[in-house]
């Protein structure tokens, strides 16, 4: 049986590990595009030739970006006056469209605006009605996901 000073220097270890693993990687560039779906990829390595792409300075929130005749960005990813970074606006991420979750949002709207007791399942699976508080609730969150969505 271990004892409790081996099992404490093991998780004091380890969380030093994971700390300096953290901090090591804070400073990376990120690469980002679309692939053939149009689902959006991040990967720390570029996308293979004639793809258009962002270089992420993950440090900075700097993008620049590359297009697809341009090839892979040097190894120096850092802003400089002859690379073309942007600042990037991480007040308010940007979304796609995105009709099915459109389609819901709007039935989940009809749903609150036609029926008199809406009924919901808690994390534990029991059912309980919305007071028309938490329909008032719903209904702003419905109407947010249209504005976002649709």
């Amino acid at each position: 049986m271990k004892s409790t000073t081996t099992i404490g220097v093991f998780a004091v270890t380890t969380a030093l590990f994971v700390l300096l693993a953290s901090y090591a990687t804070a400073d990376e560039t990120l690469y980002r595009w679309k692939n053939e779906r149009g689902n959006p990829v991040n990967s720390d390595r570029p996308p293979p030739t004639g793809i258009e792409y962002e270089v992420v300075s993950t440090g900075s929130s700097m993008v620049r970006k590359v297009d697809a005749n341009e090839g892979a960005v040097p190894l120096n990813v850092k802003p400089t006056p002859s690379n073309d970074f942007e600042q990037v606006d991480t007040a308010e991420p940007k979304t796609e469209k995105n009709t099915l979750y459109c389609e819901r949002a709007r039935d989940n709207l009809k749903q609150i605006d036609t029926h008199a007791r809406i009924r919901m399942r808690n994390d534990q699976g029991e059912v309980y009605y919305l007071s028309e508080k938490d329909k008032t609730a719903e209904k702003e969150k419905t109407l947010a996901a249209i504005k976002t969505h649709c």
